[in-house]
C-alpha cells in the first residue's frame, strides 16, 4: 500500500529574469576597489586580535586544553617519540645523529607556538644536496702509512653541516614568502588519493633507506629520479655481508616494539634495553656494528653561525623543491590527522611555521625540516592530542643533548632503522588501497597509482609535481566526461513537451568543455543547427548556379535569332528567282506571289519562352522538430569567455532556424560572468530569454510558440 505523500501547489505568474528583477526591484551588487583597500588595510583591536590568534594558534587551544585528560597523555607520547625522534631521521640525511638532535629541537620552538596540527612532529629528512655540494671524494686522501685512501670524516660532517644549515636558511625564506603570499590555495589540489599514494611511497622510500643500518651493510647514497631503485639493487647485492649482530638487534627490537604497542605499553624499552646490552658487553666493537657514536657534553648546543650566502646561487633549485615538498608532506599528514580528530589545519599558517622552524634552526646547523611520519604516527598510536606532546619530544632532545648523549654512544644505528621501520606499519598498509578504491572509484584508484610511482621511483619532488598535476587533469576530464541529459514535466506520468527540448547540464562550462557542451546539446536534440545550416546555404548557391546558367541560355537565343529570320529569307528570295527563269515565258501571266511561311520562335524546341520563368527548384524546409531549447544550467557554478562564445554560436545557430533558445536556472555568479562577457549585447542573447525555473521557461514557450512560425522557405535572410 502506497503512504500518502505530500503535496504542493504554485499559483504565481512566470518570470523570465528582467521580469522578476523589475518587480521585485534588484539591487545591483557593487564592490568598489577603494572599499576594498581601505578594508584590506584597516586597523582597529579586533583585526589585530584576529591576526594575532591566527599566527599564535596557541593562543586559541591552549586556554582549552584540559589538564587532567590530556597532559599525561601527551607526555607520555612525546616521551616515548623523543628517544628516536631526532637521530634515526639524522640517518636519512646522511649526517652524524647529533645533527638529528639539532634539527629535532630548535625546531620544535616556533612550531610549538605557530603549528596548527597538533599531533605533528618536525624533523629531518633526506636530500642529496650535501654529497652534491661536499661529496667525500673532495676529503679523501691517501695515506701511505695505511696505504689506503682516508676519508677525513669529522671535516667533512663539519663542512656538510654548515652547507646543512645555509640550506635549511634559504628554503625558510621561500617558505616564509609563500606564506605570506597565501600560497596554502595549494591544498585545495592535494585529494585524498594522491596524499596516500603520496605519504605510501614514501614511507616505502624511508623504509629502503633504513634497510643499509638493519643489516649493517656499506651502500653509497643516491639522489634524485630511480635513486630508491639504485639502492634497493646494490643492498641485494651486498646482502652477503650483512653484519648478523645489527641484524639481529634490529629484529629484536622491533619485535618488543610491536608487543609493546599491541600490549598498549606507552614507554619503549627497546632503546634503553639495546643501549645497555651493547654498552657494557663492548659489542659494536667485537661484532663491528655501526654505531650512534659520541655527543660529546659541552657542544650539545652548538654556536649560532650565519648561513654562507654565497651558496645560496647553487642551492636555489633544490631549497624551492625542498619547501614545496617539505610543505605538502606537512599538509598531508596534517590534515590526515585532522580529519582523525576533528579539527582543522590552516594550510597558509602550516607554511610560514614550518618557515619560522627552518630559520630559527638553520643557525644551529639543522637540516630542513618537515614532518617526521614514523614520529609523528608513534605520537598519534600514544595518545597525543596537542602540541604539548612535540613540547614533551623537545625536552626529551634537549636533555639527550646536555646530559644522555655519552650514554647513547654504544646505541646501534639498526636498533634506530628498526624503530622508524616499525613505526612505518600503519603507513605501508596502505598499499592495499588501490584494491578497494577500484571498486569505488577508478579515476580515484589511478590518481593514487600514479602518485604513487612518480613519488617512489623519480623522487618526492617529481612525485609532489606529476601527483597534483595528474590529479588537476582527472578534475578536468571529469568535467568533460559530464552527460547531458533531457528533462521532461512530471505529471501523472512522466511525458514530454512536445516542441519543447530541456537539457540539463550539470559542470562548469568553460574552455576544456565548451565544444563538448555543444555536441552534447546536438547529440540530445537531434538536430544540429550548424550542418542544417550549411546545407542550405550549398542548396542555395547551387540553385544560384543553375538559375544563372538558364540565364546564359537564353542570352544566346536571343542572339541566334536575328541571324535565324535573315537566313530564312534570303533562302526564299533565290528559290522565287530560280523558278522564275526555269519558266523563260514572259507571255505567261504573272503569278501571283507566293512565299515560304515558316513559323519562327525566339526559343529553339524544347526551350521555354522567355517570359516564362523556369520552376525554381526548391528544398523542402521539413517542419523543425521542436520550436524551443530550455538549457537548464543550474549544474552550472562558471563559465568563461569559450563557454560564453559557444552559447553565443548556439543561439545565433538556433535564432537562424526559428529556434529560441531559453536558459534557466542561472546562478548568479554566471549571470554576472555572461554580463561581463558581453552575451548580453545588442545582437547576442535577449536577458528576456533568461528564466528563474525551468518551469518558467516552459509555460512562456507553450503560451509564445502560437506567435511565432517557423518559415519552410530557404531565402538569403534565412541564412
Amino acid at each position: 500500500m502506497h503512504r500518502d505523500r505530500p503535496r504542493y501547489v504554485i499559483d504565481r505568474p512566470a518570470y523570465n529574469l528582467p521580469d522578476f528583477d523589475g518587480e521585485f526591484d534588484k539591487k545591483s551588487r557593487q564592490f568598489p576597489v577603494r572599499e576594498k583597500v581601505r578594508k584590506l588595510f584597516r586597523c582597529s583591536v579586533l583585526r589585530l586580535k584576529g591576526l594575532l590568534f591566527r599566527h599564535l594558534p596557541i593562543l586559541s587551544w591552549l586556554p582549552k586544553y584540559k589538564v587532567r585528560e590530556n597532559l599525561l597523555c601527551d607526555v607520555v607520547s612525546g616521551v616515548s617519540a623523543g628517544y628516536h625522534s631526532g637521530m634515526a631521521f639524522a640517518l636519512l640525511a646522511n649526517l652524524p645523529p647529533v645533527n638529528g638532535l639539532y634539527s629535532s629541537f630548535f625546531p620544535l620552538i616556533p612550531y610549538f607556538f605557530m603549528g596548527t596540527a597538533h599531533q605533528m612532529v618536525p624533523a629531518s629528512w633526506g636530500d642529496g644536496v650535501c654529497l652534491r655540494l661536499a661529496p667525500e671524494s673532495d676529503f679523501s686522501h691517501f695515506n701511505a702509512t695505511l696505504n689506503a685512501t682516508v676519508v677525513d670524516t669529522d671535516l667533512m660532517n663539519e663542512v656538510r653541516l654548515g652547507i646543512s644549515g645555509t640550506l635549511a636558511c634559504l628554503t625558510a625564506v621561500i617558505q616564509i614568502g609563500l606564506g605570506f603570499m597565501q600560497f596554502g590555495f595549494v591544498a585545495i589540489y592535494l585529494s585524498e588519493s594522491f596524499v596516500r599514494g603520496f605519504m605510501t611511497a614514501a614511507g616505502l622510500q624511508i623504509l629502503i633507506s633504513v634497510l643499509k643500518y638493519i643489516f649493517g651493510i656499506q651502500v653509497p647514497p643516491y639522489s634524485g629520479p630511480l635513486a630508491v631503485i639504485y639502492t634497493l639493487v646494490d643492498i641485494i647485492h651486498t646482502l652477503g655481508d650483512t653484519n648478523i649482530a645489527s641484524l639481529v638487534f634490529a629484529l629484536v627490537s622491533s619485535v618488543v616494539l610491536i608487543v609493546v604497542k599491541e600490549l598498549s605499553a606507552r614507554l619503549p624499552p627497546q632503546v634503553v634495553v639495546a643501549t645497555a646490552i651493547s654498552g657494557p658487553l663492548h659489542l659494536p666493537e667485537i661484532y663491528h656494528m655501526d654505531i650512534v657514536g659520541e655527543i660529546p657534553l659541552g657542544k650539545a648546543f652548538p654556536a649560532p653561525i650565519l648561513p654562507t650566502v654565497s651558496q645560496w646561487e647553487d642551492m636555489l633549485s633544490t631549497a624551492f623543491s625542498l619547501a614545496i615538498v617539505g610543505y605538502v608532506i606537512n599538509l598531508a599528514m596534517g590534515r590526515t590527522l585532522a580529519a582523525k580528530h576533528g579539527y582543522d589545519v590552516d594550510p597558509n599558517q602550516e607554511m610560514l611555521a614550518l618557515g619560522c622552524g627552518n630559520f630559527l634552526g638553520s643557525f644551529f646547523k639543522i637540516h630542513v625540516i618537515c614532518c617526521a611520519l614514523s614520529v609523528t604516527l608513534a605520537v598519534d598510536n600514544a595518545g597525543g592530542t596537542s602540541q604539548f606532546a612535540s613540547f614533551c619530544v623537545m625536552l626529551v632532545v634537549m636533555v639527550t643533548m646536555l646530559a644522555l648523549g655519552a650514554f647513547l654512544k654504544p646505541l646501534p644505528k639498526s636498533v634506530l632503522g628498526a624503530l622508524i621501520a616499525v613505526n612505518l606499519k600503519n603507513t605501508l598498509l596502505q598499499l592495499s588501497d588501490p584494491y578497494y578504491l577500484w571498486k569505488k572509484s577508478k579515476l580515484d584508484c589511478c590518481v593514487w597509482v600514479v602518485s604513487f610511482l612518480a613519488t617512489f621511483f623519480l623522487s618526492l619532488p617529481y612525485g609532489v609535481a606529476i601527483g597534483v598535476s595528474f590529479s588537476i587533469l582527472v578534475v578536468i576530464f571529469k568535467t568533460q566526461l559530464v552527460i547531458a541529459s533531457n528533462l521532461f514535466v512530471i505529471t501523472p506520468q512522466v511525458i514530454s513537451i512536445t516542441g519543447v527540448k530541456i537539457v540539463n547540464y550539470c559542470s562548469p562550462l568553460y574552455f576544456a568543455n565548451a565544444e563538448i557542451f555543444r555536441q552534447r546539446v546536438i547529440k540530445k536534440t537531434g538536430l544540429d543547427p550548424g550542418k542544417l545550416i550549411l546545407a542550405r546555404r550549398k542548396f542555395l548557391e547551387k540553385e544560384q548556379k543553375e538559375k544563372a546558367k538558364e540565364e546564359k541560355k537564353d542570352n544566346e537565343t536571343r542572339r541566334r535569332k536575328p541571324r535565324f529570320l535573315v537566313n530564312m529569307k534570303k533562302a526564299q528570295l533565290e528559290l522565287q528567282h530560280d523558278f522564275d527563269m526555269n519558266e523563260g515565258t514572259a507571255n505567261k501571266p504573272e503569278p501571283p506571289n507566293s512565299h515560304v511561311n515558316i513559323r519562327c520562335s525566339d526559343i529553339e524546341p524544347g526551350e521555354q519562352a522567355p517570359d516564362q520563368e523556369p520552376p525554381s527548384p526548391t528544398l523542402e524546409s521539413h517542419p523543425m522538430p521542436f520550436h524551443t531549447l530550455i538549457l537548464d544550467l543550474a549544474g552550472v557554478c562558471f563559465i568563461d569567455l569559450m563557454g560564453i562564445k559557444v552559447l553565443l554560436k548556439m543561439n545565433s545557430s538556433y535564432e537562424m532556424l526559428g529556434i529560441k533558445l531559453y536558459l534557466a536556472n542561472v546562478q548568479v555568479q554566471v549571470y554576472e560572468e555572461l554580463e561581463v562577457g558581453g552575451a548580453f549585447d545588442d545582437g547576442n542573447i535577449d536577458r528576456s530569454n533568461l528564466f528563474l525555473s525551468v518551469h518558467d521557461a516552459v509555460v512562456f514557450a507553450q503560451q509564445t510558440s502560437g506567435e511565432r512560425h517557423i518559415s519552410s522557405k530557404v531565402g538569403p535572410s534565412t541564412v
